[in-house]
């Protein structure tokens, strides 16, 4: 007699754990499409780190001439969560974080 080529049989289990991993993959997907048609899910514009304003350092050390103009700048700098915030004095909604050249906060000790 020949013999016949037996039909491989998966356990049952696998099947099952192929199965809940391919369901929770795909109601991640899901989530996330519908986190982002509804707009909870914020894309970043390069408008949001545009420059608004630049500052120069003036030195008191002896010896040099400091000149300050006696016009107000127009701008208002306060320290919050430990880091130099600036606004516009006519605009109480609008406040960014002071930052060197190389994007990182300037530090501050609130009084």
């Amino acid at each position: 007699m020949s013999e016949q080529p037996q039909p491989e049989n998966k356990p049952v289990n696998e099947d099952k754990v192929t199965h809940i991993v391919m369901g929770m993959v795909m109601g991640i997907i899901l989530a996330v499409l519908a986190l982002e048609y509804y707009g909870y899910i914020r894309h970043s514009v390069k408008s949001d780190a545009a420059t608004v304003a630049e500052f120069k350092l003036l030195t008191l050390k002896p010896g040099y001439d400091l000149k300050v103009s006696h016009k107000p700048s127009g701008k208002m700098a306060f320290c919050a969560q430990g880091y130099v915030l600036m606004k516009p004095e006519n605009d109480q909604q609008v406040a960014g974080v002071l930052v060197d050249a190389k994007g990182r906060g300037i530090r501050c000790e609130g009084l």
